[in-house]
């Protein structure tokens, strides 16, 4: 029975060491695996070094697939190179993505985004201080707004690319003077007009900047009536392989045909108009796909400020809940410091009793008790709130204090000219409470007494001379004399002798 009790014990003991080594165990083993699958679940950030070359790698790939027409995986590139832009330095890097991304919108017809991009373009160029990267992302902003039809804000931003016209090189320069003949030719202002695309035409050294130049000389020609010199015009224009150059190229010759008369000619460039408006209609339908990159940022940006919004509630709630939570605990606290001083209020009370049941008992001791119990008591009342006012206890106790001071000031001679009927009411008050014979006395006054009156008949009754009470009245014995003959048609004085004390003087 021994060896098995003592088998129970050490089994038991057994089984606690291995239940703490398993659960000891246990959370080693779900601390390690929450430490390392955390640890590889962290995002690895790039230094900026690795982050520029990411991001000219994405922007050279992007440049081939535009250069052969695959805007899709162009776009996919230049997303993946503006996640990068936050982290780099190289702000000319951040100016050629944004401006390839406005510019594949401006083409997929996206003109707000397009504008966004430029407009951040600009910025980028603006902290590289490089003026061709500046007049660029301007030029561009024209281009998108003349395709919005905002021709006045297209106007203005060509005007403030002008400013940089001696700085940049012929190609930049001619696209700024087409531009300004473009907003000439608006303005009917023709000669101008023509005199600006011809000079843009001139100086241009891209095939594609003079056939734009040309193009919109010779359409500047026609509105003038100068078919010969638009004829001409016509034959000059380079062609390229850019689809809108040679949309503008076609359309001015069927204006030029319908103007000569050469009606079949003009419908078959009409025709050919069509099929192109075709094409270009294909290559805008291709780039759909940049309208859902364009919505799935805009989405994904909403997203973020939702989260930040739903965070920031979160947040509040919990502020919220704690400032709750702590008005709680202040409210129990206060209930609690409250209870406390009405318990003390009650076993001063009972003290007080106690005390002024006492026979014999000196004012004295009972001015000193008081003035213990009401620090104490005030001392507690001041960490309580505003809200939780004296009650009826403590105004008692108060007032009882305060009719004890007034008579202990009357025993040790004390000046109490300045007592009032305040300190005629704390007297009679207290005077129930200590000396029951002497309220009983005074209540049998035939007619309502002054406080003076009262004050007379209270030292009256603790045997004060008339000397005495004159000194304390501050008044001549005389004076005190008339005082006791208006009193003795009030009440006996010698009941006040007869009442008997109960709580002696000293």
């Amino acid at each position: 029975m021994v060896l098995f009790s003592n088998y129970t014990i050490f089994a038991n003991s057994m089984r606690k060491r291995l239940t703490a080594i398993f659960i000891f165990a246990a959370l080693l083993i779900a601390g390690g695996y929450l430490y390392f699958s955390g640890k590889g679940q962290q995002r690895v950030v790039p230094s900026k070094g690795n982050a520029e070359w990411d991001v000219q790698h994405h922007l050279d790939s992007a440049i081939e697939y535009i250069d052969h027409q695959r805007y899709e995986q162009a776009m996919v590139q230049l997303k993946e190179a503006e996640k990068l832009l936050p982290i780099i330095d190289d702000d000319s890097l951040g100016y050629r993505v944004c401006i390839y991304i406005g510019w594949i919108n401006d083409q997929a017809g996206a003109y707000n985004t397009a504008l966004d991009y430029e407009q951040m373009a600009k910025i980028y160029a603006d902290s590289t201080r490089n003026t061709h990267c500046i007049v660029n992302a301007l030029v561009h902003q024209v281009n998108t707004l003349s395709n919005m039809g905002h021709d006045d804000e297209g106007k203005r931003i060509n005007n403030i690319a002008m400013r940089y016209f001696d700085e940049v090189d012929p190609d930049q320069q001619s696209a700024l003077l087409r531009n300004y003949a473009y907003y000439l030719m608006l303005a009917d202002s023709l000669d101008k007009a023509e005199q600006s695309a011809y000079r843009a035409a001139m100086i241009a050294e891209d095939s594609t900047a003079m056939g734009n130049a040309l193009s919109l000389l010779c359409r500047i020609n026609l509105q003038q009536g100068e078919e010969e010199e638009a004829q001409m015009l016509m034959s000059m224009i380079p062609m390229t392989e850019n689809l809108s150059l040679r949309y503008t190229r076609l359309q001015n010759q069927s204006d030029l045909l319908e103007r000569q008369g050469d009606l079949k000619g003009a419908l078959m460039a009409q025709k050919m108009l069509l099929q192109m408006s075709d094409s270009l209609g294909r290559q805008r339908a291709e780039l759909d796909i940049m309208r859902v990159q364009n919505q799935f940022d805009q989405q994904w940006h909403q997203r973020r400020t939702a989260e930040r919004g739903f965070k920031m509630s979160i947040l509040i709630i919990i502020l919220l809940l704690l400032i709750g939570a702590l008005l709680f605990l202040y409210h129990r606290r206060s209930q609690g410091l409250h209870r406390q001083f009405q318990k003390r209020i009650d076993d001063m009370r009972s003290e007080m009793n106690q005390l002024l049941s006492t026979r014999n008992a000196r004012i004295s001791d009972l001015k000193a008790a008081l003035d213990d119990s009401i620090k104490e008591i005030d001392a507690m009342k001041k960490q309580l709130p505003s809200s939780y006012g004296a009650d009826e206890a403590y105004a008692r106790i108060a007032t009882l204090k305060r009719g004890v001071d007034v008579i202990n000031a009357m025993l040790e001679g004390k000046n109490i000219s300045q007592f009032g009927k305040q300190e005629q009411l704390a007297v009679e008050e207290a005077a129930l409470t200590i000396n029951h014979p002497l309220a009983a006395a005074l209540a049998t006054a035939r007619q309502p007494l002054t406080p003076k009156e009262t004050f007379f008949c209270i030292m009256e009754h603790y045997g004060r001379t008339d000397q005495e009470k004159a000194e304390a009245f501050c008044c001549t014995e005389q004076a005190l004399r008339s005082t006791k003959s208006r009193l003795i048609k009030k009440i006996n004085l010698a009941v006040l002798h007869s009442s008997g004390t109960q709580t002696t003087t000293t």
